[in-house]
């Protein structure tokens, strides 16, 4: 009796098991974007629109995070999976495509890509054998960024908190390369000393508004930023001052935080 009720539930569990596997999914459309390296915003979109079912399951989740999901398209699948396949009145809410301010995208040529920041290194150093006073430099490590951009005309979309001027929250800024580290001076002097990235090593940006702010995050304005003049070949990051500007929930450290990237 006890071989019959053991065979009995195996078989159920199988059955299930073959259901689970025969029901369409839309995970395996996500990855194939994400492979392709879409923008996030069509990532998110082609969510919204799906009408498959999604696999919210732990591993379902590492999968897509390991192809690159960002945690507002992770937000947005869980919020399309809660109940199974969408119908129009079950949509994810309009939250979940809410730009996290900790992303800044590059666009180049009309693709747009997420970047990653870097809190950096100081170091300090006297300049001209002591005679030029003491300076600090912000360095980052390697000689060049793994984000490498041919177009030296790149725009950046970037989250402003709406207690700061753009051109007060952020500066685009080239690097020096030395032997295994990229740095910029951000403090010094001789006689008094001054803070700031320098003045040779800052490049002007426009900044405009973004006419579409559906997705910016309550307390933040998006905003759009590109060089006034195209950039040479080298080394540059550009600088959020995260840890001088408020910006509450975002950006763990009290640090500026560097998005780096190369001019082919």
């Amino acid at each position: 009796m006890r071989k019959i009720k053991i065979s009995v539930l195996l078989s159920a569990l199988l059955a299930c098991m073959s259901v689970h596997a025969a029901e369409p999914t839309a995970n395996a459309e996500i990855i194939k974007l994400l492979e392709a390296k879409m923008p996030e915003s069509v990532v998110l979109g082609a969510i919204d629109k799906s009408t498959a079912r999604f696999d919210t399951s732990a591993n379902a989740l590492i999968r897509l995070k390991d192809k690159g999901a960002s945690a507002a398209v992770l937000n947005a699948v869980l919020g399309a999976g809660s109940g199974g396949a969408k119908t129009a009145a079950s949509k994810p809410a309009a939250a979940s495509n809410e730009r996290n301010p900790e992303v800044v995208s590059v666009v180049v040529d009309g693709n747009e890509s997420q970047m990653q920041y870097i809190i950096p290194q100081q170091r300090t150093a006297a300049r001209a054998l002591g005679f030029g006073g003491v300076a600090t430099y912000a360095q980052l490590n390697g000689t060049n960024a793994q984000l490498q951009i041919a177009n030296p005309s790149p725009e950046f979309i970037v989250s402003v908190p709406k207690n700061a001027q753009p051109q007060n929250y952020l500066t685009l800024a080239n690097f020096a390369v030395g032997k295994n580290a990229r740095e910029v001076m951000i403090g010094g002097g001789y006689m008094s000393y001054s803070t700031g990235i320098h003045k040779d090593r800052v490049r002007a940006v426009k900044t405009e508004v973004l006419p579409d702010q559906s997705r910016a995050k309550e307390g933040f304005v998006l905003v759009k930023v590109s060089p006034e003049a195209p950039l040479s070949k080298g080394e540059y990051a550009l600088v959020l001052y995260t840890g001088e500007i408020r910006s509450i929930g975002y950006f763990a450290q009290a640090a500026n935080s560097y998005y780096d990237f190369s001019v082919q």
